[in-house]
């Protein structure tokens, strides 16, 4: 630490030129956001200062722990005693650590954005707490190891340059004595980002009380979120809101503590001869893929013996809602509910009441997300199967497939039989076996850092090499139940826990938006004598179980326990839907997709209403609300309706 330098500065110099080079260094980071923000509307002069503001003042937010801490350092040459010097280095170094942090975790941020559309959220935090989503992002080596590298050393420069500001003889510590001499330089740039985020907030309540979208859109803009409220204050004052139409407002705000599934009893009698039921899911497996050339196998499965969905939704633009939609045939905002509670879905009770032997393995893991403690929550551990995590997905399906045709050939022959794979190879990175790859030219390598729109065919082409090699372990299932005669007596699903996005709309994935290609996986079903047909209406991932329920001998109506219904009754017409995502959810029917009111995210939303196939429109949202107010109130009782409050 050396010799007590004699040069001494204003002790708060020191600390201003800290916070000042911390503060100039992040300012870029933090400007992508806004220059993100002025991209998405038309320029108006108020939506360009409300971003200078927000700019200029939230680049101050994620510094502000190192900043108490160097407060807490100021100078340690200035400590008589040895042990205040070592604690006031701490602080100094602390302050770097902190410094650092909020940097690297403001590049993963863009990272995040530029590729998927939101920021680091409770998804992806959610992600990395739970064991089995890390491999669930389907990151490599590539990707991880450049992004720990930069990581590390932007870490490590802030941690240097706060060790080194307060070092005796620095060039940093002359620096900050130079700057002591002129307070208006070392100590008035303060103001800018003090004023800047009050201007920002300020400038936010006004046009939350005048609707000016522009900028309450930019909500969303930055990953540090700023909303306010003024209505009352700018009333005060004589302001007068704009007028609005009456429409019907609706709480869609989960605030529920309890469970209440299902909501009525449901009258049930075991068949004579319950069918086996084999349920297949694809991760990521989108509407398209399924066809003649990409899965020839399943393609023939559903033309000989099956019906096909082509107009099919999952109940979310991720697998947490899409599989829980899919089984619980509810709308995902019961999810935490159900998980507090270690409830399972009502559909695996009936068969555990009919002695039904279970089967489940994944290529990916049922701790992540938690479906250990949702879905499968009945299932004794034995029963759940993960496959060997150091194998690639492509040989982690193979090897689901494998144990799902032992446990088939090993059965107790007097009891029916439910088995289910979760199947991996179409989740980024989109892999499949070496050698095995029919659509061609496909991305070689899926590096997140490099890749673009560019790749948008290649990368399809790679994700139909993955369906491609998913077909073949289906087509070994079909052939084990037509050489084995059970078809007769099974009903077979294959689908998709939602769909994926190859920049068709701007976005890589799912989890960010609700356009088709992110929330229409395929479906096929088998039932025994039902002849093979196209369905023609819209399906839901809620509509499989109501499907499924007569031929368990479920007697009571689909509402008693379902916001679904039976695909084969001919009477049955969905009119609408919903699709959830981690903080979001959307309403649709024919008449367009409106972005329901759940989080500050989607109340302040620049596009809250665009067309069924996803174009935009001039439709006021008051107007669709008006126009659709009946069905729109029949799924604000469907999301309540489990919850007891």
């Amino acid at each position: 630490m050396g010799q007590i330098s004699t040069t001494k500065p204003v002790p708060s110099a020191l600390r201003s030129t800290y916070a000042l080079l911390t503060y100039l260094l992040i300012l870029p980071l933090m400007g992508w956001f806004g220059l993100l923000g002025l991209r998405e509307v038309p320029f108006q002069w108020d939506h360009l200062v409300y971003q200078l503001c927000a700019w200029l003042g939230l680049s101050a937010a994620p510094l502000l722990p190192a900043w108490l801490f160097a407060i807490m350092g100021g100078d340690p040459h200035s400590a008589q005693k040895r042990i205040w010097r070592i604690v006031r280095w701490l602080c100094w170094g602390l302050a770097g650590l902190l410094a650092g942090l909020a940097t690297a975790l403001l590049l993963v941020d863009i990272a995040i954005h530029r590729q998927f559309g939101f920021h680091f959220n409770g998804l992806v935090l959610n992600l990395l707490a739970t064991r089995g989503g890390f491999e669930s992002m389907g990151l490599d080596y590539r990707t991880i190891a450049p992004a720990a590298i930069v990581l590390t050393l932007v870490s490590l420069f802030h941690f240097v340059l706060a060790l080194r500001l307060p070092a005796s003889n620095s060039r940093l510590r002359r620096l900050s004595t130079r700057l002591s001499k002129h307070h208006w330089l070392c100590f008035g740039w303060l103001g800018i980002p003090v004023f800047a985020i009050t201007g920002a907030v300020f400038l936010f309540g006004i046009a939350e009380f005048y609707q000016n979208h522009a900028i309450t859109s930019a909500v969303d803009t930055y990953p540090i979120p700023m909303q306010v409220r003024m209505r009352k204050f700018l009333k005060r004052l004589g302001c007068t809101p704009p007028p609005r139409k009456a429409r019907q407002r609706h709480d869609f705000r989960n605030t529920a503590r309890h469970l209440n599934y299902p909501w009525a009893s449901v009258e049930r009698q075991t068949p004579a001869n319950p069918p086996d039921i084999i349920w297949l899911v694809g991760e990521s497996l989108r509407a398209d893929l399924l066809s003649p050339e990409r899965m020839p196998n399943t393609w023939r499965f559903a033309e000989e013996t099956g019906i096909r969905f082509p107009n099919h939704y999952s109940g979310g633009n991720g697998t947490r809602p899409g599989m829980f939609s899919m089984f619980y045939s509810l709308h995902t905002n019961a999810w935490d509910n159900c998980l507090n509670n270690n409830c399972g879905p009502i559909f695996f009770d009936w068969l555990i009441e009919d002695n039904y032997q279970l089967f489940a393995a994944t290529s990916a893991k049922f701790t992540y997300p938690e479906f250990d403690r949702t879905v499968f929550a009945a299932f004794p551990q034995e029963c759940l199967r993960e496959m060997n995590s150091k194998k690639e997905p492509p040989e982690r399906d193979i090897l689901a497939t494998d144990s799902l045709l032992e446990a088939l050939k090993n059965r107790d022959p007097s009891r029916p039989f439910f088995g289910f794979i979760f199947f991996e190879s179409t989740h980024a990175p989109y892999t499949f076996p070496e050698g095995q790859a029919p659509f061609r030219p496909y991305q070689e390598n899926l590096n997140y850092a490099k890749v673009s729109a560019a790749q948008r065919d290649l990368l399809y082409n790679r994700a139909a090499n993955a369906a491609f090699h998913i077909d073949k372990q289906l087509d070994r299932i079909y052939d084990f139940l037509r050489e084995n005669d059970r078809l007769k007596n099974t009903i077979v699903i294959i689908t998709g826990d939602h769909g994926e996005e190859f920049y068709e709309h701007g976005r890589l994935g799912h989890n960010s938006t609700f356009v088709r290609e992110q929330t229409s996986p395929m479906l096929v079903m088998h039932f025994p004598g039902v002849s093979p047909a196209v369905y023609k209406g819209i399906s839901h991932h809620a509509d499989i179980v109501p499907t499924l329920a007569p031929w368990l001998g479920v007697t009571s109506t689909d509402d008693n326990f379902s916001v679904g219904g039976n695909l084969l009754d001919p009477q049955y017409q969905r009119d609408f839907f919903l699709v959830f995502g981690w903080d979001t959810a959307v309403f649709v029917n024919r008449n367009g997709k409106l972005l329901l009111p759940i989080s500050f995210k989607s109340s302040y939303a620049l596009n809250p209403l665009t067309t069924f196939d996803d174009q935009a429109t001039d439709e006021d949202v008051d107007d669709f609300y008006e126009a659709n107010a009946a069905q729109i109130q029949i799924a604000n009782i469907e999301m309540m309706r489990p919850l007891k409050r």
